[in-house]
């Protein structure tokens, strides 16, 4: 499990170096983090506790979501802009992967060069 762990980071951290207002990559399956990276020069903005609180969100939210893919489709990416940070959550076929961002960040662009990435997560 280590590899594939590592594996997915490497991915993640591919992710981070896309742009330079990426602040924060991660991988949620079954609800938990899996993996992530953050960028060096970036300090959280949540404790612990709290960043694990808001990871769970994005889960639920994202669960919400899916109740509505056979009426309107299925849910692509979705986002929550804050005042200080951007939250980007792109749906996976077995999860999600999720971003921060500093707020002035060009979500639409970042999302394009993810989706240009050829990678499995």
């Amino acid at each position: 499990m280590e590899s594939s762990t590592s594996s997915i980071k490497e991915e993640c951290q591919k992710v981070l170096e896309l742009d330079d207002t990426v602040r924060f990559v991660g991988r949620i399956k079954d609800r938990q983090v899996i993996a992530f990276v953050r960028r060096n020069t970036s300090e959280p903005l949540l404790d612990e506790e709290m960043g694990n609180l808001a990871h769970y969100q994005a889960s639920v939210k994202a669960n919400m979501e899916e109740m509505f893919d056979g009426e309107i489709g299925k849910t692509n990416w979705m986002i929550t802009c804050k005042e200080f940070v951007k939250m980007i959550t792109l749906f996976l076929d077995d999860g999600l992967l999720i971003l921060s961002t500093e707020s002035k960040a060009n979500h639409d662009e970042i999302i394009k060069k993810i989706q240009g990435l050829n990678t499995k997560f």
